[in-house]
């Protein structure tokens, strides 16, 4: 009996095929769920997010509007990566104004840290610049001046952002671009307008000489001299741009070598037109009869007898330099440099006037 019941229960287990040294197989679902697929890491970037300003004695009070002398803080994300970017140990960080960089304005954040000791968890660092006004920014600070709309304006709004030298500047996010946004004012407007009620005076003072007085004159009471009104015109012009440009800039190197020839030039020529005169005068003896005037135009553009050409010649060309330079004053807020070829046409001009003097009428 009990030979039957073990080969029954061995024929059962045979059957089903159970195994009692491997653990039982799991079940298989009808849908098995797909393998996770790789996730790919995307590198961070850094980007511009906030920009302000504050003095450089103060840590705090910081405002979105800057003075010459201030501090400009930059903020950015990620500045690990934005390390990374450094194209050498070297390279500085330069300032950005409306995409434009604004040269010899830089951060000496990282002088003295070469990209490999370079270590920090931050997500975010601010990037200090000092907005210097000197020669060295000369260059930036006349790009800043190119962008205001009128003469007398004295501020500018622009979106900074940074970069490393010779780099592409960092992005600004569309929904930071309000806050990369600062005030740059330039002068103190009061003290502009003083300025310019001054520069008002002297011209007024210097009509009226010219009206009632001989400082123009070629002998008391004569006629108008052209050397002397040239000597006179370009020295309004060249005080009206200096005081300008210092007030605006406060930088005196906008009085720059080309002006000072350009002054020379109008001196050289009145003083040599005097000399001939006096000359003139003195073998003439008493036979010499002073020009009358005729009035103002028509004596400096008259020999005494007709309208010469060589007289209107150097006339109507320091009329044409003069309104390029008031122009280019106004619209640079710096005195230009002048091209050599248009100081050799103003210095030949001034010599055909008085290389054909000893030939006017006595």
């Amino acid at each position: 009996m009990k030979t039957w019941v073990l080969a029954i229960f061995l024929l059962l287990v045979g059957t089903n095929g159970f195994c009692f040294d491997q653990a039982p197989s799991k079940p298989v679902p009808d849908n098995p769920a797909p393998a996770p697929a790789a996730v790919n890491v995307v590198p961070k970037t850094s980007y511009v997010i906030d920009v302000a300003a504050r003095r450089v004695d103060s840590s705090f009070h910081a405002r979105k509007r800057a003075y010459a002398g201030d501090l400009i803080l930059v903020e950015i994300t990620n500045p690990m990566e934005f390390m990374n970017t450094r194209p050498a140990d070297r390279n500085k960080i330069v300032l950005y104004a409306e995409g434009v960089p604004l040269r010899g304005i830089t951060s000496d954040l990282f002088n003295n840290i070469s990209k490999a000791d370079f270590k920090t968890t931050d997500s975010i660092m601010w990037i200090t610049f000092q907005l210097r006004r000197d020669t060295s920014t000369k260059a930036a600070w006349d790009y800043l001046y190119k962008l205001t709309g009128s003469w007398y304006q004295n501020e500018l709004k622009v979106h900074l952002s940074v970069a490393w030298e010779g780099m592409l500047p960092v992005k600004v996010l569309d929904k930071n671009k309000a806050n990369t946004e600062l005030t740059i004012t330039y002068f103190n407007y009061t003290a502009f307008i003083w300025m310019t009620i001054i520069y008002l005076v002297l011209l007024i003072v210097l009509g009226y000489l010219i009206v009632n007085s001989d400082i123009l004159r070629e002998t008391k009471n004569g006629a108008y001299s052209l050397a002397q009104a040239q000597l006179a015109f370009w020295t309004v012009l060249v005080i009206g741009g200096f005081v300008y440009s210092l007030l605006l800039t406060e930088i005196p190197s906008t009085l720059n070598t080309s002006i000072l020839v350009l002054l020379g030039i109008s001196m050289g020529t009145n003083g040599t037109a005097q000399y001939i005169d006096y000359f003139k005068k003195q073998k003439a003896g008493k036979t010499s009869t002073p020009k009358k005037s005729v009035g103002f135009l028509t004596d400096i553009l008259s020999d005494g007898n007709t309208i010469n050409m060589q007289r209107f010649q150097i006339v109507a060309w320091n009329i044409v330099l003069g309104v390029y330079y008031i122009l280019y004053t106004i619209h640079n807020k710096t005195m230009p440099v002048i091209p050599d070829v248009l100081l050799y046409l103003a210095g030949i001009s001034s010599f055909t006037y008085v290389a054909a003097k000893p030939t006017e009428p006595k």
